[in-house]
């Protein structure tokens, strides 16, 4: 008797161990596959603004990670869509590192397609007053906006990108809010009346706290790393700011004055590796 229950309790152990195996091993396979692909991910916007048509690559979060060889496989993704322009939506340093050589070897390969509009992330803004990262990016043909915006212009049609470096509505700021961000967003929204307009802010969380009450024809952001680990059906885990199960993780959102697309990055700076969330590029039609 002993025996037997020993056996039926042997085999429950060695199926349990097997499971267990199965599990570690096809979540390795998982991190090591979303680590090492990119999916484009595809969004159309329609608009009464626009008289031409207008193809946009987003992409966000590459925290000096190689695609291949100086990013050749990024890079090539990206040229075979043809995009009008390129936005990159901050934090392809990493927070606290001076060394950004990589990033200064991607963006000439960028500015070859098409005409490419950074804005800072957190990792970037970490490193921005003890570095000539500002100076350094520009060198490289890429439009670096800083709370700035520039009209570019395709079919005789101008479209307004702007960049926003921080969020400009914190109490703590002085009376009035009167600070560069807000002047920007103001100036911002005031320009967009007669063009459409394109808003890169890394954060989506000011989408939450405020930005969806604006008249924004559209945000781009990135930071949230999808994220990082997402569950079916469900969505993303964790994102900053956010917390757990955010509701901004990625994809498209719109409230009755303002749209936003959050591109879920191409790496993550986390030790939490991406689990069912490979890297994205986002590719964006504006359609008239």
């Amino acid at each position: 008797m002993k025996i037997k229950i020993f056996c039926k309790n042997y085999k429950k152990i060695l199926i349990s161990l097997a499971i267990i195996f199965v599990f570690i091993i096809t979540l390795i396979f998982n991190i090591i596959y979303c680590h090492n692909t990119i999916n484009v991910n595809r969004y159309d916007i329609n608009t009464q603004k626009l008289k031409t048509n207008l193809r946009v690559a987003m992409i966000s979060d590459l925290h000096m990670k190689d695609y291949g060889n100086n990013n050749e496989k990024l890079v090539n993704i990206i040229k075979q869509e043809s995009p009008d322009i390129i936005t990159v939506l901050g934090d392809f340093t990493v927070k606290e590192s001076e060394n950004y050589d990589a990033v200064l070897k991607l963006m000439p390969r960028l500015v070859n397609i098409a005409p490419t509009y950074y804005v800072l992330g957190n990792h970037e803004l970490s490193i921005l007053d003890t570095t000539n990262f500002a100076e350094d990016i520009k060198g490289t043909g890429v439009h670096l906006l800083i709370n700035e915006s520039e009209y570019f212009e395709k079919d005789g049609e101008k479209i307004l990108i702007g960049g926003i470096k921080q969020y400009p509505y914190y109490d703590f700021q002085i009376p009035g809010f009167e600070n560069e961000e807000r002047y920007f967003i103001d100036n911002f929204i005031e320009k967009e009346k007669d063009n459409f307009g394109i808003l890169l802010c890394h954060y989506p969380e000011y989408f939450m706290w405020k930005f969806n009450e604006l008249d924004i024809d559209l945000m781009l952001c990135g930071h949230t790393h999808g994220g990082l680990i997402r569950i079916p059906f469900i969505g993303g885990f964790i994102a900053p700011e956010q917390g757990l199960f955010p509701e901004y993780d990625m994809g498209y959102f719109e409230s009755d004055t303002a749209k936003m697309i959050v591109t879920s990055g191409l790496s993550t700076s986390s030790i939490i590796p991406r689990i069912n969330n490979p890297g994205e590029v986002c590719i964006i039609d504006i359609n008239k």
